[in-house]
């Protein structure tokens, strides 16, 4: 199945089910309100970290429905990591799922849609090229152990990346800005914001084992 099918079915599976009850807020009071599953993808939106934690606890516990409406959430980041090679997106959705399956949420209870495309940005092949960066916000940088700004601090330490650049990864990866964003509170442009992110995330992917020993 080629990219554009993926995608397809995935959309339509979801046309399909988000007009299934969501009857889980008894024990998640984080998706109160919501009675099905389209209502639980609102909710995301509004309060990402605290429904998607509670989503993946569901998961977790048996309910293969809440990782499915996390997998819907991620979709459109999906698409932005793989711009341009479409080729990719089966490869990509199914590195999703585990790192949705697998995800570390004691560990990391915060900047969780960052940090899935993190996983998903690691394990697949090869970076965008420069060019791409301009029209896309830039996916998570890798990690696998240690959360993004514990990272993002020993990459400071190291030396890999400088101050500004720095700050700049924090506000996008902790902070969950988007790119137009992060440039506002910054004082820059969203396309300079975007280039330092892309080049910063080469740099540490080249140090992944410095970073993880």
């Amino acid at each position: 199945m080629d990219g554009r099918h993926a995608l397809a079915a995935l959309n339509t599976e979801w046309q399909q089910l988000e007009g299934h009850p969501a009857a889980w807020a008894a024990t998640e009071p984080d998706l109160a309100g919501a009675a099905d599953l389209a209502g639980v993808l609102a909710l995301v939106r509004g309060r990402p970290d605290p429904v998607l934690a509670a989503l993946l606890r569901l998961g977790r516990a048996g309910e293969p429905l809440a990782h499915r409406v996390v997998l819907q959430t991620m979709l459109g980041k999906l698409v932005k990591l793989c711009a341009g090679r479409p080729g990719l997106l089966p490869e990509a959705i199914s590195e999703l799922w585990l790192a949705i399956v697998e995800y570390p949420l004691e560990r990391r209870p915060r900047s969780i849609a960052s940090n899935l495309a993190w996983t998903v940005h690691r394990r697949l092949p090869r970076a965008l090229p420069d060019a791409a960066w301009g029209e896309l916000d830039p996916p998570a940088p890798p990690t696998d152990e240690t959360d993004a700004a514990s990272t993002l601090a020993e990459a400071r330490a190291l030396g890999l990346i400088d101050e500004l650049t720095h700050r700049t990864l924090l506000t996008v990866y902790v902070g969950g800005r988007t790119s137009a964003q992060a440039a506002i509170e910054l004082g820059t442009t969203p396309e300079l914001v975007r280039w330092r992110c892309s080049r910063a995330l080469r740099r540490l992917a080249t140090q992944a084992e410095l970073l993880c020993a």
